[in-house]
């Protein structure tokens, strides 16, 4: 692996994972056309890597309301045991840290099917029907009414129902991101709530799903002259990702999500029509 392809990877991870454009569809596009990435982004430790550069630009976006969760997760459990919790008198950050957990629950179920997802759904042709959905999606929710509900408003049905969104995004070409930020304002949620709660949402679920890949990773070794372009791509990945994460922000604010309805019914298209060239 070399620099430029450990940059090259950093830059398509940073920006496709929180921009709502699907990265696994970007990535069996790029694949595609780009045969030689696929030997460059089959090393799974390198892929754990750009994950963490991901999470590093999530952490540093929304840094004050996770260290929030993480406080009164805690104090959560010690009112739990202690017999003093009540959930009409929880805080923000203790609806928070109760909403991600419902919310990650259906998850658990795509572990049992993962494998047969991508197996079946890594074409061109699958990816560009679920790149249309997508850009739907994201036009249905540009042209939502403005919604008031904060996460003070949000139910544990609601945060389940954004969970399951997030679980049918494990499809290739079905942006995470998209799916759950569309989810949240249609059911009336403010856009910025909407989009803090899906970025946050991921976190769990991008380490949930890199740790049962360690043992592989353990298994298989390091190779130590690969650090620099691991750490390149680490910084790299951090880097866009943050910057994705603000250009959703901003787009959010100017309800201009039409810009990536246009994008992904383009790549969408584009992607059905050469999977019967190609």
């Amino acid at each position: 692996m070399t620099i430029l392809s450990s940059v090259i990877l950093g830059i398509i991870q940073g920006l496709a994972e929180f921009l709502p454009i699907s990265s696994s569809g970007h990535l069996v596009i790029f694949k595609t056309f780009l045969p030689g990435l696929e030997k460059l982004s089959g090393d799974m430790t390198f892929d754990i890597l750009l994950h963490l550069g991901t999470l590093i630009a999530v952490f540093a976006v929304y840094r004050k309301t996770i260290a929030g969760m993480a406080v009164e997760f805690f104090r959560m459990l010690g009112q739990i045991f202690t017999g003093k919790f009540k959930f009409r008198k929880a805080n923000k950050y203790q609806l928070m840290d109760i909403f991600v957990i419902i919310a990650t629950l259906p998850l658990v179920l795509v572990v049992f099917v993962n494998d047969t997802i991508e197996s079946k759904m890594t074409g061109l042709l699958p990816v560009g029907i679920m790149l249309l959905v997508t850009a739907g999606l994201l036009f249905i929710a540009d042209h939502s009414v403005q919604g008031k509900k904060e996460i003070r408003d949000m139910t544990p049905f609601q945060a389940l129902k954004i969970g399951l969104f997030q679980m049918i995004a494990t499809l290739p070409g079905l942006s995470r991101s998209g799916s759950t930020i569309a989810a949240g304002i249609n059911m009336g949620f403010t856009r910025e709530t909407a989009v803090e709660f899906s970025f946050i949402l991921g976190i769990p679920a991008v380490i949930g799903a890199n740790i049962l890949n360690i043992r592989d990773i353990v298994n298989s070794g390091i190779d130590s002259t690969l650090i620099l372009p691991y750490i390149i791509g680490i910084v790299t990945a951090a880097v866009f990702g943050f910057l994705a994460v603000k250009l959703v922000q901003y787009v959010t604010r100017k309800d201009r999500f039409g810009w990536f309805v246009y994008y992904c019914a383009i790549v969408g298209t584009g992607s059905i029509v050469m999977s019967f060239i190609y």
